[in-house]
């Protein structure tokens, strides 16, 4: 199984680190071709020199599998990028803050199995040459687009199950080696109800957190729980008209929960507005809004916080 990594970002370093200590055929490809040792800490606090030789987008058709933990307004550009790279038999693993790409994915990339995946596991790049694993979590998958049961999905299964039997890696599914690269893992029917969830807890925790200037763990002070409240209940309205599932006290308590279970981390929308970088706001409480807007929901906190934080921009 050879897997390729798109960016240098925390989560796709933290990929990175994972797939090395798996054995996998791993590459990475940048904006522009580099090559460079990255400085790795697990969450053990065990450091791992990494040496980065980025590869280009003519050998994308080496790979199996193409994973893109890469910012919700990247995923466009970088897709049309790697389109005439791309054979129709390689997995392509969305893996990104937000929603409201994924039909876009599907359009440039509608015969390629398409999966769509949440993670809460959580890293920290104190600089581009290093990454430190700050916090374990879960991952949610699901399928969005062609399903290992079609027919170009299985002769490339079949491919590997034909492999060399004294070569392991090589008979592996992608979902195989997602389970473990993400581990722990729920494979879900509707992803959609699971993208939804994640949105809900970013829509609180990332602009509070960025504005406020303050690490997740301290949003469970008193005075922010009006706000959290107040952002939980106009989310939960529009996933209810939307025919998902959460009402107002239970986003609010998933809210709770990972800031306390992240409490010494700060959010990649704190990060992205300290160090001057395109903040996801358009893919979170922005998305919240669009959604709003096609059901005559009125979502002023939200709306407020997509303004704030497009001003600290």
């Amino acid at each position: 199984m050879k897997v390729a990594i798109v960016g240098n970002g925390a989560i796709g370093n933290l990929l990175l680190l994972k797939s090395i200590k798996m054995h996998l055929e791993v590459g990475v490809i940048m904006r522009q071709q580099r090559n460079f040792t990255l400085n790795a800490t697990d969450i053990a606090g065990q450091s791992h020199q990494i040496d980065i030789n980025s590869i280009t987008l003519a050998s994308l058709h080496d790979f199996d599998m193409l994973i893109l933990p890469v910012k919700a307004y990247q995923i466009v550009d970088v897709l049309r990028q790697m389109q005439p790279y791309i054979a129709p038999t390689q997995t392509i693993v969305l893996l990104h803050n937000g929603m409201g790409v994924i039909e876009d994915a599907k359009m440039l990339l509608p015969n390629n199995p398409l999966i769509a995946a949440t993670t809460s596991h959580a890293a920290y790049k104190p600089d581009t040459h290093s990454v430190v694993e700050t916090g374990l979590g879960n991952c949610q998958l699901g399928y969005v687009l062609n399903p290992p049961n079609n027919t170009l999905h299985n002769e490339r299964e079949n491919e590997l199950k034909s492999a060399p039997k004294n070569d392991v890696l090589q008979t592996v599914s992608c979902s195989q080696v997602l389970d473990t690269l993400l581990a722990p893992c729920s494979w879900q029917q509707n992803i959609e109800q699971a993208l939804w969830d994640k949105l809900a807890i970013n829509a609180a925790i990332n602009p509070l957190t960025a504005i406020y200037k303050v690490k997740n763990g301290q949003l469970i002070e008193a005075k922010y729980q009006a706000m959290i409240k107040d952002i939980c209940a106009e989310t939960a309205a529009v996933m209810s008209a939307l025919g998902f599932l959460g009402s107002e006290e239970q986003l609010y308590q998933k809210v709770l929960d990972v800031a306390q279970a992240t409490s010494e981390n700060y959010s990649s929308m704190y990060q992205d507005i300290t160090h001057k970088r395109p903040s996801e706001i358009d893919y979170i409480n922005g998305y919240i809004c669009r959604e709003a807007e096609k059901h005559a929901i009125d979502v002023p906190l939200n709306t407020a916080l997509v303004s704030q934080i497009k001003a600290l921009a």
